[in-house]
Order: C-alpha cells, then sequence, then structure tokens
C-alpha cells in the first residue's frame, strides 16, 4: 500500500505567524509500519539537514491509504490556513472529492467522526485522543 502523510507544523525560527505544510509518501504494508517510517524519516531529516530546525512539533494532519498508484489524479488532502484569536488555523479535509463507494483510496484521520470522507481505524502506535485535542505526532527538544 501507499501512504501519504500530511503533516504540518509552525517554523517557530521565523517570528512571524506560520504554518508549514510537509505530504511525506510511503510505500508499507499497513498504516503502522507508515508511521514508523514516517517518524524515522522525519528524525532522519532533522538530524541530517536545516530543513526542520524550526519545527518543535510536527502535527499529522490526515494519512490517506492508496491500494496503489491510481490512473487518474486523487486531491489526497484539502487545507485551508484562516487567522485565529493566537495566529493561524488549519481546516482539512482528507480525500475531499472522492465517492464513498470508491475502495482504492482511505483517509486516516483524527477528528470529527461526521465527516463522511474519513473513516477511523485503531492505529495501535498513535494516541486518537491526543491526536484530536492537537497533541504532535512529533516533538523535538
Amino acid at each position: 500500500m501507499l501512504y501519504i502523510g500530511n503533516f504540518s507544523y509552525n517554523d517557530d525560527s521565523d517570528s512571524k505567524d506560520n504554518y508549514c505544510l510537509m505530504p511525506i509518501v510511503v510505500e508499507a504494508t499497513d498504516a503502522d509500519a507508515a508511521m514508523e517510517k514516517f517518524a524515522a524519516h522525519l528524525h532522519e531529516v532533522r538530524k541530517g539537514s536545516d530543513l526542520l530546525d524550526g519545527a518543535h512539533e510536527i502535527f499529522l494532519d490526515s494519512l490517506t491509504e492508496l491500494e496503489a498508484a491510481p490512473s487518474e489524479p486523487v486531491i489526497c488532502q484539502w487545507q485551508k490556513i484562516v487567522p485565529a484569536m493566537d495566529g493561524l488555523c488549519s481546516i482539512t479535509s482528507a480525500l475531499p472529492v472522492v465517492d464513498e463507494d470508491d475502495e482504492f483510496a482511505s483517509a486516516y484521520a483524527w477528528g470529527d467522526e461526521d465527516d463522511e470522507h474519513e473513516h477511523y481505524d485503531d492505529i495501535e502506535e498513535l494516541d486518537e485522543e491526543a491526536l484530536s485535542e492537537g497533541e504532535p505526532f512529533l516533538l523535538f527538544e
């Protein structure tokens, strides 16, 4: 399976409000294996480059699972950044225009269970309650 993790973070090295978006794709046997690969890769990037120097908390916005590379384009995530009381806020939809009956793609997300494009499975390595409360996927010191 192919997994697309849509991650985000605030660049703390920038004094202005900002929001960095970072989709990452990987082939893995299941969602748990994909999450482990994402975490390992982000740690490697953090150690090996300055790309994530301002990232102290990285959030997982959505996880999309594809059975194979699609032959037609698929919007995996739609995201809008808007002003909020204390900075910026993200509004996100995983697989926003995929029909519920399509079986080639699934979206794992944490939050509003009424969203018709999201289904919720138990991903043992993740604390779904923490993610729905805005807890980061990774913390860097």
